[in-house]
């Protein structure tokens, strides 16, 4: 089914997106995003309040034959990564980028331009059609460790059910599996000394961190497995030994013993090979998020499923390696799906997505919200 066929205008679709990409929102730094939504929810009949992390919460009561189901909760986060301040949004080909020098803002405001505009498409099919109960969460911080995700006061909500409008991919599909994260913080300590009067009597801890590293299996370790440092920091000058290196990483499975075993076979090689040389290793790993695995028999897929037919999408089940603020609320007890938006490109300048995948996911949420 084509958007017009599902009672979307596309270009107003576009505009309402364009109009949200030009609005700087980098993370941290959302104020001015949350300030034109909103007036803008509050128009389309939604009550709406902030929360301690900044979030932008909204509810509405539904109507007609669906008045009385308990709410459906849609999520996208307000937040983009950097280069993101003064994007150029252009349409070419059907196809919106950027200029190049900055990200598009895709990810997530195509999410949220398709709520908008969902909502209004659902609205327009008269008073008297079924329109579900809907709770809102646009949440901040989610591109820098899913921050207000993990402050949500999941007691202030109704909804027990959630879709949120955040992966990459074609729209249809339905991510049901993601993996648990540890984050891997540790501090290699040696010895300071002179290194050109007397580099025997220091312990460099770069070359401790450096053999670590070289030791360690990083990057793609399985099919459900990964594992990364990306932070580092140390030394103080070129002429001495550097005492201390400070390094940050993460490991990420789709299976909890898997996890658990490269988390521990990172730190352990730390600690190994700064013992090698005299150094020491102070290494802490820490839960990032937990996992998502929902069965195909889940009641919501089947119902994303149902919609997504009804719109002529092939809907289809795919497990990734990234986490969003799904997992944080299936953790919180809020059974969640994370919805393909038809972005690509995510986190670079070559960031885009094609109009019509906007329109089409557009008309994805007016039919969940129609659902009967």
């Amino acid at each position: 089914m084509s958007a017009a066929a599902a009672g979307i205008d596309t270009a107003t679709v576009l505009d309402t997106f364009l109009r949200l990409v030009r609005i700087d929102s980098p993370s941290g730094d959302e104020a001015a995003l949350i300030a034109a939504l909103e007036p803008e929810l509050r128009r389309l009949g939604f009550e709406v309040w902030r929360d301690t992390p900044g979030n932008l919460l909204a509810r509405r009561p539904g109507r007609g034959s669906t008045a009385g189901a308990a709410p459906l909760i849609f999520s996208a986060h307000l937040d983009t990564v950097e280069p993101g301040r003064g994007i150029d949004a252009r349409v070419e080909d059907g196809v919106v980028r950027s200029d190049g020098t900055t990200i598009l803002g895709a990810d997530d405001k195509a999410g949220i331009a398709a709520i908008l505009e969902g909502v209004r498409a659902a609205d327009a099919g008269g008073a008297g059609g079924p329109c579900r109960p809907l709770e809102l969460i646009l949440t901040v911080e989610e591109e820098t460790g899913l921050i207000g995700a993990k402050g949500l006061d999941v007691d202030s909500l109704k909804g027990r059910q959630a879709i949120v409008l955040d992966s990459d991919g074609p729209v249809g599909k339905i991510v049901n599996q993601a993996p648990a994260a540890d984050l891997v913080d540790a501090v290699v300590t040696g010895k300071a000394a002179h290194a050109g009067v007397a580099p025997e009597e220091g312990i460099n801890a770069l070359v401790a961190t450096a053999r670590a590293l070289a030791e360690m299996r990083l990057g793609r370790i399985d099919a459900e497995t990964t594992a990364n440092f990306g932070v580092f920091s140390g030394g103080s000058a070129v002429n001495v030994v550097p005492e201390h290196v400070e390094l940050k990483g993460e490991a990420r499975s789709r299976s909890e013993d898997r996890l658990q075993a490269q988390s521990a076979h990172m730190a352990q090689r730390l600690r190994d090979a700064a013992a090698a040389v005299g150094a020491t290793a102070d290494v802490t790993v820490t839960r990032a998020y937990g996992s998502i695995d929902l069965p195909p028999t889940s009641p919501l897929i089947r119902f994303v499923e149902d919609a997504m037919r009804a719109c002529g999408l092939e809907p289809f089940l795919a497990p990734t390696g990234g986490g969003s603020d799904a997992n944080i609320f299936n953790a919180a007890g809020i059974e969640t799906v994370n919805l393909g938006t038809g972005y690509r490109g995510a986190h670079s300048v070559d960031e885009h997505i094609a109009v019509a995948d906007l329109g089409t996911l557009t008309g994805l949420v007016r039919a969940l919200i129609t659902a009967p």
